[in-house]
């Protein structure tokens, strides 16, 4: 009843919409060819180029603000793109980054980008509690010229060209000359899109940059509708309401079989997962943790709750990473194999594991885990949070054990914010730390040649992997679907798109 009620209320949305200015299915965007309207599952908190911690806010820095390069949306891990920097070189003793920048690079409010932009873009960078480890590493940097910067590291630190050319570049004229909240919420970037307007938890809209260096983009005007109601989503999107949208998996039966509609696909290293607090009994054993990744039924869970739109996953690198090994350890779905451990650690007649907490987003992903641990013994009761309360309680580690998704994009070297003491409280949602894994991580970095990096991979994450810090359980599918007619360019790893290779055909 209350599925029927909820699909109910989304259809009566939807035609709420159509009433109070919708189109009635015939799309205003493909019709005039430079308009788009997009939505959004949420509303952005904050426009800050380096303090964001949303999807939505990611995507919009992506438009809004320009990087030194980017990776190949066709070939991720190979050569990079340069953006900003039109060269780079890095000095033999592997210290020294040279940066050469295209001239005539303007921000949105018509001042010229210069070199001095991106050492304020560093800094700003490496202060953020949130990308701040984008610029690990880092020691201090040097202006050349106009168009020349030098950055150094006080050791060499095998990650950090392809992590430093991906910090978004601000205008330093304008942080100086505003507030805060005024940056943060009115960012002015040289991005190929400007920031027009906010309607708080209604749409935002950005408008083409007619000086952008790389050439005024196809689409000139872009509205993103907040909708937070999958269902309500997906009938926007039939209704041709919606040209392009990031889709559940519940919906996607339904919008496969829609006129006027595509879905496209974008694998990512995002990972759906298991937290277990190990500050806390019974979590701070290893047998405990094991047991847990062993009584997940992962493939049963993939059909469940993505509808088949996933790869099944126990390990927190994916096998395109730097340092994935066929030979780490995989936790398989074997309930007595769980039992067995429970036993060891003294729960052969089962265990209470008290409160499970989790945001409402993830709500049935609690209950598929709920059910396959009760099936080995170990009953919880699920704590839906509302999502600053949840994260109140993460954050402070005030919990037991919860599931989540995680994405942490670039270099394996990323990875360490979910394993290391510094990031206990953010990232590391587990709690652990590990002088040998600590060690390892600087090892890694301090490491040039590639297959000797691999091996110190291989042997940090064969370890995390015995110690069951997490349990891992998929890599879930991006699904997104758009209006025919709409070309949307490679839509990259991690679901990273860039409107300026949108357009609409004739």
């Amino acid at each position: 009843m209350k599925k029927f009620l909820a699909l109910v209320l989304a259809l009566a949305m939807a035609l709420s919409l159509v009433a109070c200015g919708g189109n009635g299915g015939n799309n205003a965007s493909a019709g005039d060819g430079t308009s788009l309207t997009i939505a959004v599952d949420q509303d952005y908190e904050t426009l800050h180029p380096v303090n964001t911690s949303l999807n939505v806010e990611t995507n919009l820095i992506n438009q809004i603000y320009d990087y030194l390069a980017i990776d190949n949306p066709d070939d991720p891990t190979g050569d990079m793109i340069p953006r900003i920097a039109e060269s780079w070189e890095v000095s033999e003793d592997g210290l020294c980054y040279t940066f050469h920048l295209r001239k005539g690079v303007k921000f949105h409010d018509g001042s010229e980008l210069t070199a001095d932009d991106i050492g304020f873009s560093l800094d700003l960078c490496a202060a953020s509690e949130y990308q701040g480890a984008m610029v690990d590493g880092m020691d201090h940097w040097e202006v050349v010229d106009p168009y020349t910067i030098n950055v150094y590291t006080a050791t060499v630190y095998s990650p950090f060209l392809r992590s430093v050319v991906d910090v978004p570049i601000g205008c330093k004229a304008y942080y100086e000359s505003v507030d805060e909240n005024t940056f943060a919420q009115q960012p002015v970037g040289c991005g190929p899109y400007k920031f027009v307007s906010h309607n708080q938890g209604d749409s935002f809209v950005l408008e083409a940059f007619e000086d952008y260096y790389g050439g005024a983009p196809a689409i000139k005007n872009v509205t993103f509708k907040i909708i937070a109601d999958a269902a309500s989503m997906s009938i926007g999107l039939q209704a041709g309401q919606i040209d392009f949208a990031e889709v559940d998996a519940s919906v996607l039966s339904t919008l496969q079989s829609a006129a006027d509609v595509e879905i496209t696909t974008a694998e990512q290293t995002a990972f759906y997962f298991i937290a277990m607090n190990t500050e806390k009994e019974p979590y701070s054993n290893v047998k405990f943790r094991q047991a847990i990744n062993y009584a997940i039924d992962r493939e049963a869970l993939v059909t469940a709750v993505l509808e088949g739109e996933g790869e099944v996953n126990s390990n927190l690198l994916t096998p395109d990473r730097e340092g994935y090994s066929d030979t780490q350890k995989q936790y398989t779905y074997d309930p007595d194999q769980a039992k067995a451990l429970l036993a060891e650690c003294g729960y052969a007649d089962g265990y209470d594991l008290g409160t499970f907490i989790v945001a409402e987003s993830y709500k049935l992903l609690a209950q598929v885990i709920q059910s396959d641990l009760a099936k080995v013994g170990l009953t919880c009761t699920l704590e839906i949070l509302e999502f600053n309360a949840y994260l109140d309680k993460l954050m402070d580690g005030n919990f037991g054990m919860t599931c989540l998704n995680m994405a942490l994009q670039g270099d394996t070297q990323q990875l360490s914010l979910a394993l290391t003491k510094d990031y206990i409280g953010m990232a590391n949602n587990a709690r652990w730390s590990d002088p040998k894994v600590e060690e390892l991580f600087q090892k890694a970095v301090a490491t040039v040649d590639e297959t000797e990096r691999e091996a110190v991979y291989n042997e940090l994450f064969s370890y995390v992997q015995e110690q069951a810090v997490y349990c891992v359980l998929c890599n879930p599918t991006l699904l997104f679907a758009h209006k025919t007619g709409l070309e949307t360019g490679t839509i990259a790893l991690e679901g990273v798109y860039y409107l300026q290779n949108f357009q609409w055909n004739a």
